[in-house]
């Protein structure tokens, strides 16, 4: 299964989670194009059919720099994402309570507004809670796959 993986990553957190997910999909066979920055055209939304989104916080629950040109195109051009199948793993700290994985509640809240279908549970890790987040996301995986292909 082919499929895209946007990773918004502020510190390098996140990057390094997406990485290690990156190379668990493809050694269990699934082709895996990694998008680290870009704008909206350059991801080819309508010709995808399955995306995984790792994302961290950053500033007041924003979305990290590397994401904003996406995000904020798909909050302006809002494109049609119904064909499109999405999960989610978000990376924030609980200590910023009120804005706490932001980031990646926006970007799942902008995909389903645009009619894009999240398939399974956002996952959405602590900071102070979870000290190896990419093992957690890699043991997250399994419920996303098994929900892509079900």
């Amino acid at each position: 299964m082919e499929i895209l993986l946007i990773v918004g990553s502020e510190m390098g957190n996140a990057e390094m989670v997406g990485d290690l997910v990156k190379d668990e999909l493809e050694s269990g066979g699934h082709e895996v194009e990694m998008i680290t920055d870009g704008d909206l055209d350059s991801l080819g939304l309508a010709d995808r059919d399955a995306v995984l989104v790792v994302t961290s916080t950053t500033g007041l629950g924003d979305v990290p720099q590397n994401l904003e040109p996406i995000y904020d195109a798909l909050v302006e051009e809002r494109p049609d994402l119904s064909h499109l199948r999405y999960g989610v793993v978000g990376m924030g700290d609980r200590n910023y309570k009120d804005s706490y994985c932001g980031g990646p509640r926006k970007v799942d809240g902008i995909l389903e507004q645009l009619g894009a279908r999240r398939v399974c549970e956002t996952l959405l890790l602590d900071a102070t809670d979870n000290p190896t987040p990419d093992e957690d996301a890699i043991a997250w995986l399994p419920t996303y796959l098994a929900a892509l292909e079900g």
